[in-house]
């Protein structure tokens, strides 16, 4: 957790196809999705304006959108997706997101991926 800095999170749970497993190669399935972005306080101008903070609704939009994109067949390049519309925020200097598949196993066991990268780390995935 970050000390000084604003926090938008983000919840959301998408059908997603993804076909990294035998058993998910039938269609889309529940994925469980969480965003957090921070933002440094003293960055924003007027901290009663979400939209100077950190405007969830891009990270919102952008984690739908995956639904949409058949070329994000696995959690991890999901997770690169968000990733760039998170950075896409100026303000944004650090990020996290977490997915999970809760229906995979029957109950039995709960896939999970997450990446945690500041603003310097992903441009330098980006070179």
């Amino acid at each position: 957790m970050l000390t000084n800095h604003w926090c938008a999170s983000v919840d959301a749970t998408i059908q997603l196809r993804t076909g990294c497993n035998p058993l998910e190669k039938y269609g889309p399935q529940a994925v469980a999705v969480h965003v957090d972005a921070w933002a440094p306080m003293d960055a924003v101008g007027d901290p009663h304006d979400i939209r100077q903070v950190v405007d969830y609704e891009v990270i919102f939009l952008a984690v739908r959108k995956l639904e949409e994109n058949t070329h994000c067949e696995c959690l991890e390049s999901s997770i690169l997706e968000v990733m760039d519309a998170i950075f896409g925020i100026a303000i944004v200097t650090s990020a996290q997101i977490s997915m999970r598949k809760p229906h995979v196993y029957n109950g039995q066991a709960t896939p999970a991926v997450s990446l945690s990268l500041t603003r310097e780390q992903w441009a330098k995935t980006k070179r």
